[in-house]
């Protein structure tokens, strides 16, 4: 009987294995929302790394994180450090790319709990009306992250983390035009 136990875990084991083998190694999440407010009011919070942090939705997660800011204050080049004990880990985001009004491309580089690096993008698409943003992240998902997201969807966190975030900065930038 402990036989039987122990190749029906081995086969349950390798058949997970092989299934995340097959899985898309590179991931891609992102979310939009639409902002009564026009590309040059929103532009300022997207493209300075302190400003960014009022909306961003991360001292949520762990609000002990210890975030630095080093470079100019904004545009290509800013960056923002943190160290958390807690569930940020540490990392920095450099701002690499900046089109006024329009995009800011951010590198993002984890190195605890595990090293990884991403690019972040946020757009700005102007409507009669309002802006559209857009909060995309794309990177490679390696072998032990494609194992992680056949237990968990990593759209829906990560997703679910861009929409309060656009909605914190739908909330400052609306407030701050009325």
């Amino acid at each position: 009987m402990f036989l039987i136990i122990v190749v029906i875990l081995v086969l349950l084991i390798l058949a997970i294995f092989i299934y995340a083998a097959f899985q898309p190694n590179q991931m891609n999440i992102s979310r939009e929302m639409f902002l009564k407010a026009n590309p040059s009011s929103i532009f300022p919070y997207i493209n300075n790394t302190k400003k960014a942090d009022e909306w961003m939705p991360w001292s949520e997660i762990d609000p002990g994180v210890k975030t630095s800011y080093s470079g100019p204050i904004e545009g290509v080049g800013s960056i923002s450090s943190w160290v958390s004990s807690g569930k940020m880990g540490v990392g920095h985001a450099v701002i690499v790319e900046s089109l006024i009004n329009k995009l800011v491309k951010t590198k993002l580089t984890y190195e605890k709990p595990f090293a990884m690096g991403q690019l972040a993008e946020i757009s700005l698409l102007e409507k009669s009306d309002g802006t559209i943003v857009k909060w995309s992240v794309t990177g490679e998902n390696n072998f032990i992250g494609r194992i992680f997201c056949l237990f968990m969807n990593m759209d829906k966190v990560v997703g679910g983390q861009f929409e309060r975030g656009l909605s914190k900065l739908k909330i400052l930038v609306e407030k701050e035009i009325k």
